[in-house]
């Protein structure tokens, strides 16, 4: 916990040396190069680095406030905004950070057995020996958090379905013996031969169905997995507009937390 207090005081201290370097000049706009760029390393300092770091101790949506405060930070820098209008911003970035030092309180004083699943990445090296690989799979772990935060539900959703595809496959190509995979009544068959479809196109749905039978992951964990991939398909714009569904970003911290659940599943199933 001390690591996220410090995080979050090294965020407040940058937040505060760029408003006394904004209230040190009078021009009533900020224009001037050096200015500018202050304003955005301290946004980009957030993003790059604090943010990460903080997601080891909260989920994505406890981050929201600030993420959207940094964003209205980030986009005054890209246009010509007052120097009035800087203290506003900067004093809604502090904020958020002084509340999220509450959240991290609230967290630290509950047992980690009552807690939910966290956004931090988990251990994949017993799934996946490659290191190379298990960066790949973490990085879109990284990548889920930072769309949900940014509240863009059908880019969380894209990566969430790539991050159980990519899993899913990790735990098959496990098996050194993979007769019982491919034999197994889930698995997508051409019609055209009769013999089973290749690995490369498989769809979310057969990964999700076969590590069913094979028990890598429960009935209940399958049954959600469905809605995630019903989900998934609104990426498609006609199919939201014919079915009258917006994705919000609620949706996408629900389906978040599904897919970590069945995330973690598929990881526990590694003997």
């Amino acid at each position: 916990m001390k690591a996220a207090f410090a995080t979050i005081d090294t965020a407040i201290k940058e937040v505060d040396q760029c408003r006394k370097t904004l209230s040190q000049k009078q021009s009533q706009q900020v224009r001037a190069a050096e200015e500018l760029s202050l304003v955005k390393a301290t946004a980009y300092a957030w993003y790059n680095n604090h943010r990460e770091e903080l997601l080891t101790f909260l989920d994505s949506s406890s981050l929201a406030d600030v993420d959207s405060a940094y964003a209205d930070l980030l986009a005054a820098a890209d246009r010509a905004t007052s120097r009035s209008r800087y203290p506003n911003l900067l004093c809604s970035v502090r904020d958020g950070l002084r509340s999220l030092r509450k959240a991290v309180v609230s967290v630290g004083s509950v047992p980690q057995s009552q807690l939910g699943t966290t956004d931090r990445p988990p251990d994949l090296s017993k799934l996946i020996p490659d290191p190379t690989t298990q960066n790949a799979i973490q990085r879109r772990w990284v990548e889920c958090t930072r769309c949900i935060g940014a509240r863009a539900p059908l880019a969380a959703l894209v990566m969430m379905g790539g991050l159980l595809e990519g899993l899913l496959l990790a735990r098959i190509n496990r098996e050194r013996n993979k007769a019982h995979i491919f034999k197994a009544t889930a698995a997508p068959v051409d019609p055209s031969t009769g013999n089973p479809r290749q690995l490369k196109e498989w769809t979310l749905m057969n990964f999700i169905d076969v590590a069913h039978e094979l028990n890598w992951i429960s009935r209940s964990a399958k049954d959600v997995g469905e809605v995630l991939r019903d989900y998934r398909n609104y990426i498609h714009p006609y199919k939201e507009l014919s079915h009258g569904v917006a994705l919000t970003t609620a949706d996408a911290r629900v389906l978040w937390e599904v897919t970590k659940s069945l995330s973690l599943q598929v990881l526990a199933s590694v003997k």
